[in-house]
């Protein structure tokens, strides 16, 4: 059985802090706290990114993209992300540059089951996940990654998109994001459906949605297209009647898609 001070143990070797270990540090300068992302105690550089965050202190940048870049400590990755997170649209550059290039699971092929949310944010994602803080602004970087690349890149800036316009209500990059449904590139095409999700009340988006669910797609992108459907929340009669159909598919996981959009809409 493991005890609650191995527990804390555990803990603090993947850089948890807490306050009273802040308030020591909380007058160091700049260079220090940038120094401390170098070091070999996670907590230190837990404290250092969480008091360049809470400064917004940009001269902290560079070093915090790079420090998130090779950062194996969860709880001084998570204190990254969000530092960078507050300081706007300057860390959005060296963010970009990011993407892709952080963890070694990235996604090479559809998947098997239908959404299966992650407990913890994955370090293949922190880029992405760090860009979608800072929100708005960094709408345009990611629409010309989009439009200048077709890889594993552009599939991380399809998902910043995605959250972009779920937590802000953006929608400037929805025509990019329709135009990319022409990928020939299977998980490219999983991922903008997955991102346009994010897209509520989205008329637009309906249309090629539909006309997915009629093709024959690998299951991942129809039961992803079903959940889209249900997320974007237009209850229209084609919505519904695409997806009462599919609620009697054979398969088990475009079943369970199309009954939950179901549901989503109905409760609207």
């Amino acid at each position: 059985m493991i005890t609650e001070d191995k527990k804390k143990q555990s803990r603090k070797k993947r850089g948890q802090i807490s306050s009273e270990e802040l308030e020591p540090c909380i007058e160091f300068d700049a260079e220090r706290l940038i120094e401390m992302l170098n070091s070999n105690n996670p907590q230190e550089r837990t404290i250092a990114a969480t008091i360049l965050g809470n400064r917004r202190d940009k001269k902290g940048i560079l070093t915090l993209c790079n420090s998130l870049k090779k950062e194996k400590a969860l709880y001084s990755r998570i204190a990254m992300s969000e530092a960078l997170g507050k300081m706007g649209e300057s860390a959005v550059p060296p963010l970009i540059k990011l993407l892709g290039q952080i963890g070694n699971n990235q996604e090479r092929e559809l998947p098997e089951k239908y959404f299966n949310k992650k407990s913890f944010p994955l370090a293949r994602d922190m880029a992405a996940r760090t860009i979608i803080k800072i929100g708005k602004p960094a709408t345009p970087y990611l629409i010309e990654v989009i439009e200048k690349q077709d890889d594993y890149i552009s599939q991380q800036a399809v998902d910043a998109l995605g959250g972009i316009a779920a937590k802000t209500g953006d929608r400037s990059a929805l025509p990019v994001l329709l135009n990319s449904l022409g990928s020939n590139n299977e998980i490219t095409l999983w991922k903008v459906i997955r991102s346009l999700s994010g897209f509520k009340h989205s008329s637009k988006a309906l249309p090629p949605l539909l006309n997915i669910l009629e093709r024959d797609y690998d299951a991942a992108i129809i039961w992803e297209s079903a959940r889209t459907l249900g997320q974007i929340n237009i209850n229209n009669q084609d919505v519904m009647d695409a997806l009462c159909k599919l609620e009697k598919n054979d398969h088990p996981e475009i079943k369970k898609a199309a009954k939950n959009a179901l549901i989503n809409l109905e409760n609207l």
